[in-house]
């Protein structure tokens, strides 16, 4: 058998194996979901942003002047437990669940609402720990610390879209909204350490207003990022 051209028909395993890795390492098309890894630095590095926002802020504004006249249980309900809150809020939002698709609905969505209502509850239930100076401005002074509470959760809410892309395969409002809420907790106790208004009123329409517009503007914008 001299004439061996017959083998110039048989396949090249290793320049198909070649073939396949340049297939697989073709770069991965626009719009696609992040990897993993980048999800997650990507979530640590919005988390971090959005809490060194709210620390520069209250840097610059100031802490509230009246800590001597405040109980250890009034310190506790609106500051600490609205961060506790916030912290479980978002860490259910983002838990991957059974099969990656989240943590059940009925969790997320009461989550979502109990978040927020909690703040406002604590608000109305505490009694003041001294007596409030009275104001004619009331609706002024809920006006503009509504308006700063709003400011300090906008850009958490901007860097939870970005990190959060195609990050919802399930309940992706639901989802959204406890990001979007977990973050107005945060801004809330952001704003309640800086306010040294103990009137109830305030608290409620100055403070509790922004955290359920921040958890309403999670399911209506957040939602659109991170639906996957």
């Amino acid at each position: 058998m001299s004439d061996l051209s017959f083998l110039n028909q048989i396949p090249d395993p290793v320049r198909g194996a070649a073939s396949s890795a340049r297939v697989a390492a073709a770069p991965r098309p626009r719009g696609a979901s992040p990897t993993r890894s980048g999800a997650q630095r990507g979530r640590v590095v919005a988390l971090g942003g959005g809490v060194a926002w709210l620390a520069a802020h209250l840097t610059v504004y100031g802490l509230r002047s009246d800590f001597e006249r405040l109980s250890p249980a009034y310190v506790a309900a609106q500051i600490v437990l609205p961060v506790v809150f916030a912290t479980a809020s978002l860490l259910v939002a983002v838990a991957p669940g059974k099969l990656g698709l989240g943590l059940g609905v009925s969790i997320v969505a009461s989550l979502a609402v109990l978040g927020p209502l909690s703040f406002w509850g604590f608000a109305a239930a505490m009694p003041p720990p001294y007596e409030p100076a009275g104001s004619h401005a009331f609706w002024l002074s809920s006006l503009l610390c509504l308006d700063i509470t709003l400011a300090w959760a906008a850009a958490p809410l901007l860097l939870a879209a970005l990190a959060l892309r195609r990050a919802f395969p399930a309940a992706p409002g639901w989802r959204s909204a406890l990001v979007g809420g977990g973050l107005g907790l945060l801004a809330g106790a952001a704003i309640n350490l800086h306010c040294p208004n103990v009137d109830p009123a305030h608290l409620l329409a100055g403070h509790g207003v922004p955290v359920v517009a921040a958890a309403a503007l999670g399911a209506g914008v957040v939602a659109r990022w991170a639906r996957a």
